[in-house]
């Protein structure tokens, strides 16, 4: 069973590596202040957080962004700039049916984040 553990916290280390990396890479294009076009669609979520989250739960909001097709490539970010990675969560986001978003805030380790808007990105 140890061996499981070690192998399940190599992943998710792997997996906030690379999130990292892909938002630091493409964060000054992804974020920018007027960024928004016809093929950048643009939202911001309602408050999400604020409760405790064990590893591997998640806070979840759903945010309207109009034009937003499933399969659609989607980020987020906290609209205050937080780095959440470092706090122990990744926010990420799906596009779950035509113009609506799932943000999510999942727990890498056992947190209450904050309670924030997020800055929704989605990529047509």
């Amino acid at each position: 069973m140890r061996e499981f553990t070690n192998w399940r916290v190599f992943f998710i280390s792997l997996a906030i590596c690379v999130a990292s990396s892909l938002l630091f890479i493409n964060r000054d294009r992804l974020f920018a202040q007027n960024n928004c076009s016809s093929s950048t669609l643009c939202a911001t979520s309602g408050s999400i957080g604020g409760g405790l989250l064990a590893v591997g739960a998640s806070a979840s909001g759903t945010v309207t962004v109009t034009g937003a097709g499933i399969g659609s490539l989607c980020f987020a970010q906290p609209s205050d700039g937080t780095d959440m990675i470092a706090l122990g969560a990744i926010p990420s986001c799906t596009v779950t049916a035509p113009n609506t978003v799932v943000v999510r805030v999942l727990a890498v380790i056992t947190l209450t984040p904050a309670a924030k808007t997020y800055n929704i990105r989605v990529i047509q």
